[in-house]
């Protein structure tokens, strides 16, 4: 939870729109430094004045376009900005390349469980067990 004063501050900063976005979505305003953009559209923020482990955010590309809460996750931070949100390093992706995804390996998605794009399995075997179904005679 935020004080007056920085809840009216960051009103200034941000704008009414995004004051309120910020709201619904995270529950408190953030106002920070930008220090880059991930591929998918993802910004990430730095803000040194605040306490630490909270100086460090994400605002998620969906989040800007009035997506429910549920469609933003953290499988949707790459691995190179998730060392930097979580201090594992200390120079972000665009200055700090050694966490760079190899040429060589596969593209990064997101974890798409419990989603409509989830993988669901299929069987092709046959019913073991058969469900009864009554035989209902007429009555007479």
């Amino acid at each position: 939870m935020s004080s007056l004063p920085r809840t009216i501050k960051g009103f200034f900063a941000l704008g009414p729109s995004r004051f309120m976005r910020q709201l619904n979505n995270i529950g408190d305003t953030k106002v920070g430094t930008l220090v880059g953009t991930d591929q998918f559209g993802n910004k990430y923020y730095e803000n040194l004045d605040e306490s630490y482990g909270r100086n460090r955010w994400v605002q998620f590309a969906k989040e800007d376009t009035y997506f429910s809460r549920a469609e933003m996750n953290a499988s949707q931070v790459p691995a190179e900005w998730h060392g930097w949100l979580h201090r594992m390093l200390d120079a972000p992706p665009t200055v700090d390349k050694t966490m760079a995804a190899p040429k060589w390996g596969v593209e990064f998605t997101e974890n798409l469980t419990g989603g409509s794009k989830a993988y669901k399995t299929y069987n092709t075997t046959r019913v073991k067990v058969q469900a009864w179904e009554p035989k209902v005679a007429p009555r007479g």
